[in-house]
């Protein structure tokens, strides 16, 4: 009898652990000490970008995009570098004509051994519905 409800409680929770997530993310990944992204980074981010832009073409709602630059305590003034890192992303975004939503930036510097590879940009859209999550209506921001 105990199992048969360990076994309801864990299916119930285990729902919660595939909820969806509606952002699309991307993380690029620099050498130590630099804030230039390797060229096979800037294809990676070329080809997501695309992928946003034809799957959001539509979209007439207020989406956001979230970029934060990161670096680890191990490189050369590494709060420096993650801004950089940050500025770089964001200009590329700006570059490949990812401005339909407004950037927000931030930047973090981990300490050793927090992560296993602090030295990145993370970009994180977040579309509004009709998203992979949600099959609603996008809300037209112009009429307010």
């Amino acid at each position: 009898m105990k199992l048969k409800y360990f076994v309801l409680a864990l299916s119930l929770t285990a729902f919660q652990a595939f909820a969806c997530v509606a952002s699309e993310n991307i993380d690029l990944y620099f050498a130590q000490n630099s804030a230039q992204l390797p060229n096979s980074e800037i294809v990676r981010l070329a080809h997501w970008v695309a992928d946003q832009k034809v799957t959001y073409e539509r979209h007439q709602s207020e989406e956001a995009t979230a970029l934060s630059g990161h670096a680890d305590s191990t490189e050369r003034d590494a709060s420096a570098t993650a801004r950089a890192r940050m500025l770089l992303g964001e200009q590329l975004l700006v570059n490949m004509g990812f401005t339909k939503a407004p950037i927000h930036t931030s930047t973090r510097v981990y300490n050793k051994g927090d992560v296993e590879n602090g030295r990145r940009i993370e970009i994180s859209f977040e579309p509004q519905c009709p998203n992979k999550c949600c099959n609603a209506p996008t809300r037209d921001a112009t009429k307010r």
